[in-house]
């Protein structure tokens, strides 16, 4: 989400996160970790992978909850969103780069690890929650993943939040000619979030869902392809799996 106001969460974390900036293939990205306190017992590692337009302040509730709770949180502002990609960096990534850029931070962290049987885990929300169930059939690393959660995935667009019928006709159209142009997806913060504490700060920061048309077509592309059963029954089949759609 990209903002002019700088407007502090309506919540104030337990714990700190630490944040690093990491530099992989012409991209700065800004990482976020949230690290299990001493005194609660340590359940595995979360790989968070957020929706569209998104970034890491927005989780800060869930994921103080979460490393509260015994899971390490690392996050990351994908390319083409958050601090990753301010100004006119906003939406430009591929398809491409979502899975090499997840590749990368995935093996980052399993290299780091002193206990090579700690569990990894991978969560995913709205457009993440699309990437993650992609990376279940497709996943360069996905042998080391103990589990994966994907929230509110996208598949399939609700009615009320897609594009109208002549767009998507053209969209391959418009990919192909200019896919760095960016749109504003007015997408109504009603159907972000049924909290009325986030609804009001999303309003105060002046949030705008932007992305590119690459970034547009790779997104409802990849969903699509989920449909597939032919697609779908690649995954893997001894990886936990659970998705969770809210009414």
């Amino acid at each position: 989400m990209t903002s002019n106001i700088d407007v502090p969460i309506p919540y104030t974390p337990i714990g700190a996160p630490t944040v690093e900036f990491v530099e992989y293939n012409k991209a700065n990205f800004k990482t976020v970790t949230w690290k299990v306190p001493e005194s609660v017992p340590y359940k595995g590692k979360i790989i968070y992978v957020h929706g569209f337009a998104e970034d890491s302040t927005i989780y800060t509730e869930f994921f103080d909850n979460l490393s509260q709770a015994g899971y390490e949180v690392f996050f990351f502002d994908q390319r083409g969103a958050g601090e990753t990609s301010p100004g006119k960096l906003v939406g430009q990534t591929n398809e491409f780069y979502v899975f090499d850029d997840l590749d990368f931070f995935v093996k980052r962290n399993l290299d780091a690890r002193t206990d090579k049987s700690e569990k990894f885990y991978m969560l995913g929300h709205s457009m993440g929650g699309g990437i993650v169930l992609n990376y279940g059939i497709r996943g360069k690393y996905v042998d080391d993943i103990r589990g994966i959660l994907a929230c509110g995935p996208l598949v399939q667009l609700h009615d009320d939040s897609k594009p109208n019928i002549v767009l998507r006709g053209l969209q391959p159209v418009i990919n192909h000619l200019l896919p760095s142009f960016t749109i504003d997806s007015k997408l109504k913060y009603d159907y972000i979030t049924s909290s009325e504490r986030y609804r009001n700060y999303f309003v105060k920061k002046d949030m705008k869902l932007i992305g590119s048309v690459r970034q547009f077509n790779d997104m409802f592309v990849r969903g699509e392809k989920l449909l597939d059963p032919k697609y779908a029954a690649l995954f893997k089949n001894e990886l936990p799996l659970l998705i969770i759609h809210f009414g």
